[in-house]
């Protein structure tokens, strides 16, 4: 790791992967030797929370400084590699883009959400997590990645007949999207799509 990182999770009562949500935060930063800047914070007002959020149930799990990275749920079974991937591509910002893309999703005109929704033991879900977080850090907040445990937020996952993962659907307000593809997107369709979405005059 190189640059410092923010990361915030918030917690509540009643919910039992909270404390080893918790732990596992607490432990990679100390591993990061001050690296990784975590606040936990208690999900109290959750009308608040839910207009800002779009849930009103922890665990949520912000990384970096405009929240460009989410968890809606915790990042269990396969996801947690992938979440130590993108400490790390967020505090190097190696995002191995190509240039005319990171140029066009930085000057997209409006936010764009990519809302990956995943299972711990599904093994392609990862993949298709990575590409969608690359694209956020390399747009500096342009782009929110959004990663939904299907088991933890069903009504997320009801909302859009997921029959399969992952489900990558692509919107500008929380879960109020379109489908953009089932299994692994292909980088540079994905790209496309979201620099034609935070690019219309609407």
């Amino acid at each position: 790791m190189t640059d410092n990182i923010k990361v915030i999770m918030y917690t509540g009562e009643n919910c039992e992967l909270c404390g080893p949500t918790e732990e596992l935060l607490k432990t990679l930063a100390e591993l990061s030797k001050g690296k990784i800047n975590l606040e936990i914070k208690q999900m109290e007002n959750k009308e608040e929370i839910k207009e800002k959020l779009g849930v009103e149930k922890p665990p949520i799990i912000l990384l970096g400084e405009k929240g460009e990275i989410r968890y809606t749920g915790v990042p269990l079974g396969h996801e947690g590699w992938a979440l130590l991937e993108t400490i790390v591509t967020l505090s190097t910002k190696k995002v191995q883009i190509p240039e005319e893309y990171v140029e066009k999703l930085k000057n997209l005109k409006k936010t764009v959400r990519i809302e990956t929704i995943i299972t711990p033991t599904c093994p392609y879900c990862p993949y298709a997590v990575l590409i969608a977080n690359k694209i956020a850090i390399a747009s500096e907040g342009k782009v929110i990645s959004d990663i939904v445990e299907a088991h933890e937020f069903p009504e997320i996952a009801e909302k859009f007949n997921v029959m399969a993962v992952p489900t990558v659907v692509l919107s500008t307000k929380p879960y109020q999207g379109e489908i953009f593809s089932v299994g692994v997107p292909k980088e540079k369709a994905l790209l496309e799509k979201i620099i034609e979405i935070g690019t219309l005059n609407m």
